[in-house]
């Protein structure tokens, strides 16, 4: 199971519309807050859900952005029952205003699986409580995605640096850098990626955040600066998963430093490879990306 490519496939999460005037080029930090989605329908074990999130932005009237204008970004994973019920969803994403307008964004949801037929529904339901967060950022945050063409896959034992982007601090005394990946594991014969056995089934990763301080020219400036590690285990039946991950610098920590080169690790730590998409889906919704802003 893949994202849903049609344009109208996204239900929209009532109560979580947010509406605001921008200039052209104000910069905006969105993030989802209490969104999850629950299966109504009874569902045995190998009756997988695939579930996507996505925050979404437009023109407050319902209008399209220009085109080629990124509209927001992705979460998804496979819902696995019967042990799995429902799935917690984390969207973050930067909104910089290709002109002076009023905008809204909202989050959205779409849940899909081959189980579903014309005789056979899965009703999911959003608890109630969903939110969308909106801050406005100073004009030195930024966002980047990762470019179709470095969609890679990262075989087991090995470690992928991507995601990189050269961050210049301009506001307040600390930073903080988002780098959401969306990832499958290689499943013996997949007709996405390459290398996945029936040896295994699934795949185990590690991801983290790693900042390096830089002077203008690009020398480095002091060590490297590790953030969190976050583990994923992606089963055949889970089959992708959004992984999240977040670092907080405080300005003190980069000793007289300029910028910060911000990469992503991805580490096959166990079982068949794992792909890390890029690009975007339908309606330039990012995939891979990232985020960072100064407060």
């Amino acid at each position: 199971m893949s994202p849903p490519s049609a344009p109208d496939v996204y239900k929209d999460v009532p109560g979580t519309e947010v509406v605001f005037a921008a200039a052209a080029g104000e910069k905006s930090y969105l993030w989802s807050r209490y969104l999850s989605a629950t299966s109504v329908t009874a569902l045995s074990s190998g009756e997988n859900i695939g579930t996507t999130f996505a925050v979404r932005c437009q023109y407050s009237n319902g209008s399209a952005l220009p085109a080629g204008t990124e509209t927001g970004a992705y979460w998804a994973a496979n819902l696995v029952p019967p042990g799995e019920t429902s799935l917690a969803a984390g969207l973050r994403w930067l909104f910089v205003a290709p002109t002076t307008a009023t905008y809204k964004c909202r989050l959205s949801v779409t849940s899909y699986s081959s189980i579903i037929t014309p005789t056979r529904q899965v009703t999911m339901r959003i608890p109630a409580g969903a939110e969308l967060g909106r801050i406005t950022t100073g004009s030195g945050a930024a966002r980047w995605t990762l470019p179709a063409a470095s969609a890679t896959t990262v075989a087991r034992g090995a470690t992928a640096t991507t995601l990189g982007y050269t961050y210049t601090p301009v506001d307040g005394d600390q930073t903080t850098i988002v780098q959401d990946a969306n990832l499958t594991t290689c499943v013996a014969g997949s007709s996405i990626c390459a290398g996945g056995t029936t040896a295994y089934a699934g795949t185990d990763a590690e991801t983290w955040i790693e900042a390096q301080p830089q002077m203008p020219n690009g020398d480095p400036c002091g060590g490297p600066i590790k953030g969190p590690v976050a583990k994923w285990s992606i089963s055949d039946a889970k089959h992708h998963q959004a992984a999240t991950n977040t670092l907080n610098i405080a300005r003190t920590q980069l000793g007289g430093c300029t910028q910060i080169r911000a990469s992503l690790k991805v580490k096959t730590t166990d079982g068949n490879p794992v792909l890390i998409h890029a690009g975007h889906a339908s309606q330039q919704i990012a995939a891979t990306h990232g985020l960072a802003y100064s407060l």
